[in-house]
């Protein structure tokens, strides 16, 4: 894939690919893959990688690559995903990058530790750290990318790393005493909600565009990358300040059901789901998805292998999109924290996804842009299966020879200013700039 050059503004993107399975090679390779469409040095460096690097030389050793061959201080920032989608293919195996130069443009790289444990200082400290560096531009149009740590299952005693927990005593034990220590390791629910709420408060005035980083869909590890750096259990951003317009759009494209339930008690600062209409949720909920008890109890997130996937939305805020993040005995544990108490069932078709999918990359709305990058939900894979590769072949038509990279976070995030932010699943987001018009 070339790079694209826009002369009056002398913007240039572009988008490189590895399939290496080496780690170390495979930093080289995508570094230079994607640096060798450039003219100039960029002024930041997104980079992603499956999980797979992390038993074929490390992810110290995959980002040492990177820096053999990109330049100097560039700012970069990025993360593990469940697979991506650029110009050059669909992948589940390899990494990518994306690399934007323009003159007219601050960047600045934060990050947050322990985002876990302590979501709100951690969001603070990455939005000082870029404040501090981008406080002296003039350019006003501001938006921050985000990469921040998605659950990881914890080690419970007896039974050892898992989220489904069948005894009803052991699950009562972990959702109100032990889950509360998870965190402290950096293991547990993700809190993408705190963290991104409070980015938006302490960042008002940018766009904010992210998603968490995962595994294969496993859960049990996954990394986020800032400059030379590999960190987990931490919130990442890249801050830009510009002279043009940030162009970002959000999608959930999912259709309600008329399953609907009322929440009457949580746990873990509601993001465990103890009574739904004041009987035990896991009980209630097999019932409501048309499953067994026991099914769900050992499906638990992978449900949607017996029925199709219902994310759950709430009449309080239907921005908010979850999933299961496990079963607890009678305890239903979420993907992240709950929006409401009145909750619904909502549901989408491969059909639907692929109409969603045409809709945002539609032509009218992407035809004077010089690159798009953006997140799709990790979860479209498993409803789509070899159907994901209608995705490709509709954005290569609707894109032409824009350069394009969708990573596949577990949850994604977005807040466009002067709007709610918002942390959902099942959603596609996007974003660009707008050159020339």
């Amino acid at each position: 894939m070339d790079g694209i050059l826009l002369s009056e503004k002398k913007l240039e993107a572009a988008v490189g690919t590895s399939k290496k399975w080496d780690a170390r090679d495979a930093g080289r390779e995508v570094a230079n893959n994607t640096l060798k469409q450039l003219e100039k040095n960029p002024n930041f460096f997104l980079l992603f990688s499956t999980i797979h690097y992390k038993n074929h030389g490390g992810f110290q050793e995959f980002l040492n690559g990177v820096w053999d061959v990109l330049p100097d201080k560039t700012p970069l920032i990025g993360g593990t995903i469940a697979g991506f989608c650029n110009n050059n293919g669909m992948y589940t195996r390899g990494s990518t990058a994306l690399a934007v130069s323009y003159p007219n443009m601050t960047v600045a790289t934060g990050i947050g530790l322990k985002s876990k444990h302590q979501p709100k200082k951690a969001a603070k400290e990455c939005s000082i750290m870029i404040d501090i560096n981008l406080k002296k531009t003039t350019y006003k149009n501001k938006i921050l990318i985000n990469f921040l740590s998605a659950p990881i299952i914890p080690k419970i005693p007896t039974i050892g790393r898992s989220n489904i927990v069948k005894s009803k005593t052991l699950g009562d034990v972990l959702t109100h005493k032990l889950i509360k220590s998870f965190s402290r390791l950096g293991y547990g629910v993700g809190e993408e909600v705190d963290v991104i709420e409070s980015l938006s408060e302490y960042m008002p005035n940018y766009h904010i565009l992210g998603g968490s980083t995962v595994d294969n869909g496993k859960m049990m590890s996954n990394y986020q990358f800032i400059n030379n750096k590999i960190c987990t259990d931490s919130i990442v951003g890249l801050g830009c300040a510009l002279d043009v317009p940030i162009y970002i759009e959000g999608l959930i494209g999912l259709r309600e059901t008329d399953k609907t339930f009322t929440i009457t008690d949580t746990a873990f600062d509601n993001k465990i789901i103890t009574k739904i209409d004041d009987e035990p949720a896991t009980p209630y909920l097999s019932k409501l998805l048309g499953l067994s008890e026991e099914t769900l109890k050992e499906l638990g997130p992978f449900y949607y292998k017996y029925v199709d996937y219902l994310p759950i939305t709430f009449e309080e805020n239907r921005e908010r999109v979850i999933g299961i993040g496990g079963i607890f005995g009678n305890n239903i544990v979420l993907s992240h924290k709950m929006g409401g108490k009145q909750a619904r069932l909502l549901t989408v078709t491969g059909n639907e996804i692929i109409d969603n999918v045409k809709h945002i990359f539609s032509k009218d709305k992407t035809k004077n842009l010089p690159f798009i990058f953006g997140f799709l939900s990790a979860i479209y894979p498993f409803t789509l299966g070899n159907k994901m590769y209608s995705i490709k072949n509709i954005i290569d038509d609707k894109l032409g020879k824009i350069p394009y990279l969708l990573v596949y976070p577990m949850v994604e995030n977005i807040r466009i200013i002067g709007k709610k932010p918002s942390v959902r699943v099942y959603s596609i987001n996007i974003l660009s700039l707008k050159i020339g018009g």
